[in-house]
């Protein structure tokens, strides 16, 4: 009794704080001219100092058939947040719609996008803080019984870019969908899952997590998303601060099969021993599908203080959308052959990415995909990933602190701190 008396007293304050300064953290935040880094900007943002939020009515851990799909699977929808570089938006949703055959899902974006099919294209009044749908949006898990879910994980920058952290929640919410919460701080950009229930990551998510044991963190991803074994890498910088503003697994590394690895290379410290070991890992071993791993290594660079990667991009249904940098011809070129060795049949699509990849993240970054249901035909009305009406939907983005719930020891840890 006296715990939950001391959590009660907490959680009173910690509401009355909670509403007091809802939006304080994102008053900038959709500068469309001025968009927000992947990095904290502490000249626009700042903490609101309290602990991670859940939207009501999340779920516990998902059902023991779900899993979370390669991105290599087939891809029903690819969401984007319109919040900055609506030029390089526009030119993905070209490609996803168009020779990618998926849905695109903008949220906070305009009633159209240009160069998307009206029927392809679904908007989603919902708030959002920043572009970088990758690292807080959905993941979208399928299940061998053929039902959707979502599993919300904690963006790491949940004290700052709480419209961001709530965005899973808020589109399990008009799309009827299950929400899973789980209580790990994990960006998207740092998980890459092959077919065959493997993962892999950067040591980042250890740090990020540092409250609890790597063994601990290991068994929620693998409760989560149904993963058998766990691969951490070292990024570049490690243990310090990411060289390349993130740490996360995809600015160096793209599984394009399951036995197909993508590893940016560079001449310079810290990328270069970073990818070295990274190389090592997978020479001479075998793949989860029992053939050797293939590495295919691309060209990365370092220039005034901007890491330049290859890795940073979207595979939809056989189409690679890969970032394009200005005044680095033969470097593209190098990378299109790269994508198109590594996915047989690839439709390789550039897109310019100058101004994303200086604020820590170019396509990848941007995106998210759901996928299509198994057993499903991509195109069939009633999969998972049809288009939805969002039309006069209206998220209002409210979010509750965790609360003492008497059973759950995942989110009671999440409140160990209050």
């Amino acid at each position: 009794m006296e715990l939950k008396d001391h959590l009660m007293k907490k959680l009173n304050l910690f509401t009355a704080l909670f509403f007091a300064g809802l939006f304080s953290s994102s008053a900038f935040a959709l500068d469309l001219n001025k968009p927000l880094p992947n990095w904290i900007d502490a000249g626009r943002e700042r903490s609101d100092g309290r602990p991670p939020s859940i939207i009501p009515g999340e779920k516990a851990a998902p059902p023991a058939d779900f899993r979370i799909p390669a991105e290599y699977e087939p891809v029903g929808a690819v969401v984007i947040g319109w919040a900055g570089y609506t030029d390089m938006l526009s030119l993905i949703g070209k490609a996803v719609t168009g020779p990618g055959h998926a849905q695109l899902w903008g949220v906070s974006a305009p009633a159209s996008v240009p160069g998307v099919p009206a029927a392809s294209y679904s908007r989603i009044n919902a708030p959002i803080d920043t572009v970088w749908m990758r690292d807080y949006g959905p993941f979208g898990v399928s299940a061998g019984q053929g039902r959707p879910g979502i599993v919300d994980t904690i963006y790491r920058h949940y004290q700052y870019r709480r419209n961001d952290d709530a965005l899973p929640a808020n589109l399990g919410k008009v799309k009827k969908i299950e929400v899973y919460s789980m209580p790990i701080i994990l960006d998207g950009g740092n998980l890459m899952v092959d077919s065959k229930g493997d993962l892999f990551m950067t040591k980042r998510t250890y740090i990020w997590n540092s409250g609890m044991s790597p063994e601990a963190v290991d068994s929620a991803l693998k409760s989560y998303f149904n993963v058998r074994n766990i691969y951490a890498f070292e990024y570049a910088g490690y243990p310090g601060e990411p060289a390349d503003g993130t740490g996360h697994m995809d600015m160096f590394m793209k599984l394009l099969n399951d036995h197909t690895v993508l590893i940016s290379v560079a001449e310079t410290e810290p990328f270069k021993t970073n990818a070295e070991k990274a190389i090592a890992f997978f020479k001479g071993r075998k793949a989860a599908d029992g053939e050797p791993f293939k590495v295919i290594q691309v060209k990365g660079w370092q220039d005034s203080g901007t890491w330049y990667t290859y890795t940073n991009s979207l595979i939809v249904n056989k189409v690679a959308i890969i970032p394009s940098y200005s005044g680095h011809p033969e470097e593209e070129a190098a990378a299109k052959a790269a994508y198109q060795a590594g996915i047989s049949g690839v439709t390789v699509v550039p897109v310019p990415s100058e101004d994303s990849i200086r604020d820590g993240g170019s396509i990848h970054c941007v995106t998210q995909t759901i996928p299509v249901l198994p057993g499903r035909a991509l195109d069939a009305g009633e999969v998972f990933t049809a288009k939805p009406e969002f039309t006069g939907v209206d998220i209002s983005g409210a979010i509750v602190p965790l609360r003492y719930s008497g059973g759950s020891k995942a989110l009671d840890q999440l409140i160990n701190g209050l």
